[in-house]
């Protein structure tokens, strides 16, 4: 169901549009020049008008909530609208005052499986993962617990334990993935095959590691 405008707030979304018109043609032209720049400025500067004029009668328009994480400010700040997508989305709400919606978060409390090669064992060990609240909780013969949204402390506890060799910003990725399965509400296969693409990755950097040589040993 659309939002309804006073005659006020339709001629605001008016300037609205016109400035994203103009801004969305330019773009698609590959300019981003001071004009483009100074159209959103001024759509932004409207948007958070009718924002705080829309909160007031208790209608305040919804955001997703990666939208607010991104922009890390609240959506009635008056920075919030300086981004041409935080406008665009402000537009689809008054369209629709569900289109900013989050999706349902399907896999907290999932159990997932993630395989990863051991060459100090010479095969592949399997860590259970839970996806939590607060991000995962790892699950691996002696050493498992409640982990951070990347992963830590257990997962890369259990490497250090068995000498396994992986990439430089693991934790980054292990973050996303979670942002990723609840903002966009993925599936549990979804995060299983995304988790294991992530072992996979851990698995090729212990597989290839400078070895024989002088490196015998290490």
């Amino acid at each position: 169901m659309s939002i309804q405008l006073n005659a006020n707030e339709q001629t605001i979304r008016a300037e609205i549009v016109e400035r994203m018109n103009k801004a969305r043609q330019a773009m698609a032209e590959s300019r981003t020049d001071d004009k483009v720049r100074e159209w959103i400025m001024e759509a932004g500067e409207r948007a958070h008008k009718l924002h705080l004029l829309l909160k007031l009668r208790g209608q305040e328009p919804k955001h997703h909530a990666y939208m607010i994480r991104n922009r890390d400010m609240a959506p009635d700040a008056p920075e919030f609208y300086m981004h041409f997508h935080p406008i665009e989305d402000l537009l689809k709400f008054l369209d629709n005052e569900h289109a900013n919606d989050d999706p349902v978060d399907q896999t907290i409390g999932a159990v997932f499986t993630f395989k990863v090669f051991s060459r100090r064992w010479g095969h592949d060990d399997t860590y259970a993962v839970q996806r939590t609240k607060l991000g995962w909780k790892i699950s691996h013969i002696a050493i498992g617990g409640p982990c951070d949204k990347g992963g830590n402390p257990f997962l890369y506890m259990n490497f250090r334990q068995d000498s396994i060799q992986y990439p430089v910003g693991l934790e980054g990725w292990m973050e996303w993935l979670w942002n990723q399965a609840s903002e966009k509400g993925l599936t549990q296969p979804q995060v299983q095959a995304a988790l294991q693409e992530l072992a996979d990755w851990v698995s090729h950097t212990e597989q290839n590691v400078p070895s024989g040589g002088v490196w015998k040993g290490y």
